[in-house]
């Protein structure tokens, strides 16, 4: 399966092109890495939430949408009023993992049963 490189997601955010307002300073190579490979495998993912068109929840989820041309559900969602807008251009892709591997495994097994999908499926496809 083709996975995605910092440089297309760099290219992605610098493009201009996204339409959603990030509120997020940093995304996460790993994380993209893996929200995209279940995309690809035909995963659905909870919509993300948004407010104004500025990304309260679902950052990375908006971006592998762009990135794998698997379009993603919007639900509208409060948001605070001291909350900062960033560029795309300006928003940093840290290459470390956030995400211990517990905080993968719980995401991987919400995301099967949503999929109704064993979760060693996704387990195999992260590499877990």
């Amino acid at each position: 399966m083709q996975e995605i490189t910092l440089e297309d997601i760099r290219s992605l955010l610098d493009s201009g092109s996204l339409e959603l307002i990030a509120i997020q300073r940093e995304v996460c190579l790993p994380i993209l890495q893996r929200i995209y490979r279940k995309m690809k495998f035909g995963i659905k993912f909870e919509n993300i939430r948004v407010n104004n068109s500025r990304i309260v929840d679902g950052h990375h989820r908006y971006i592998c949408s762009i990135l794998s041309n698997i379009e993603i559900g919007i639900n509208d969602w409060p948001i605070s009023s001291t909350v900062v807008n960033y560029s795309w251009n300006e928003v940093i892709i840290n290459e470390e993992d956030y995400e211990s591997q517990e905080m993968i495994l719980e995401h991987n097994n919400r995301d099967a049963e949503l999929n109704n999908v064993d979760v060693s499926v996704l387990n195999d496809l992260v590499n877990i």
